[in-house]
């Protein structure tokens, strides 16, 4: 699909602003959501390898702070600021780590799903922030499927110990409005699921996260709910994106298992499938 449709893109301007997106048609507007999901990936390990330098100019500053704190003088000038640098190479070493684990996920993911794109929650959002969509669990949405989604959607496989599990915990305290969600993978399931646990407050239990799809909110049941997060934007065009929950090292990530719009009648993309 991604070869079929960087074709028709040589076409049309690879980059353009927001207000350029209204000037393209339904089926253009639509094509270029789909390529943007699934290159996003690129982009993702592109950002993801450029990690921050942790070198820095302070060293000396930072070991008279160790001095100083030593003898007692924990609020002087010097270990403020010295204090003031450590936080700031600990966040930048954080940040580097979520990269190397995020570049880690990509290449799992691209090694034994090879026929399906990876792509963040992050980047998710990003995508439906810029072109006025939603996403949500497939129960919430009201659109039709067409047949040949469905069939791949039924042909979805990925291994028991890449499943996205949902540890809910649901409190009785008056106060408490929401249950408390939480993503998990298959060993954390399977250790909490061997009894579940009760009490007077709360009550926890274990289900596999559903597939969830990104579509305009004319496509979702909205009774009872909300948008958070992003802005939506009135773009009302049939391309919803179904999603996979997985998860790498405790993180949560996505594999595109389908879309559809109206390129979906296009002879040269009923056998592409996403590569």
């Amino acid at each position: 699909m991604l070869e079929f449709l960087k074709k028709k893109y040589d076409k049309i301007e690879k980059t353009f602003t927001e207000n350029d997106v209204s000037q393209l048609t339904t089926e253009e507007l639509v094509e270029q959501i789909h390529e943007d999901f699934f290159t996003e990936v690129n982009r993702i390990l592109e950002s993801a390898k450029i990690m921050s330098s942790l070198d820095t100019q302070h060293q000396d500053l930072i070991d008279k702070s160790k001095r100083l704190k030593q003898l007692g003088f924990v609020n002087s000038k010097e270990v403020r600021e010295a204090e003031n640098e450590v936080r700031r190479l600990s966040k930048l070493r954080e940040e580097n780590s979520k990269k190397e684990s995020l570049i880690r996920a990509i290449n799992y993911f691209s090694v034994q799903y090879p026929q399906y794109k990876f792509i963040t929650e992050e980047s998710v959002k990003r995508i439906c922030d810029k072109y006025g969509l939603v996403y949500s669990k497939i129960g919430d949405y009201i659109g039709a499927v067409p047949d040949k989604n469905l069939k791949h959607i039924e042909e979805f496989k990925i291994k028991s110990v890449d499943e996205a599990y949902l540890k809910i915990t649901r409190f009785y305290h008056r106060w408490s409005a929401d249950d408390d969600v939480k993503y998990i993978n298959k060993q954390s399931y399977d250790y909490g699921s061997n009894q579940e646990q009760r009490s007077e407050d709360y009550r926890e239990s274990y289900e596999k996260a559903p597939l969830e799809i990104a579509a305009p909110i004319s496509d979702f049941n909205m009774k009872g709910k909300q948008v958070e997060n992003f802005k939506l934007k009135n773009i009302p065009i049939p391309d919803p994106v179904v999603l996979k929950s997985v998860m790498f090292e405790q993180q949560k990530y996505y594999l595109i298992v389908t879309a559809w719009g109206p390129e979906a009648s296009d002879a040269d993309v009923v056998n592409e499938r996403m590569n």
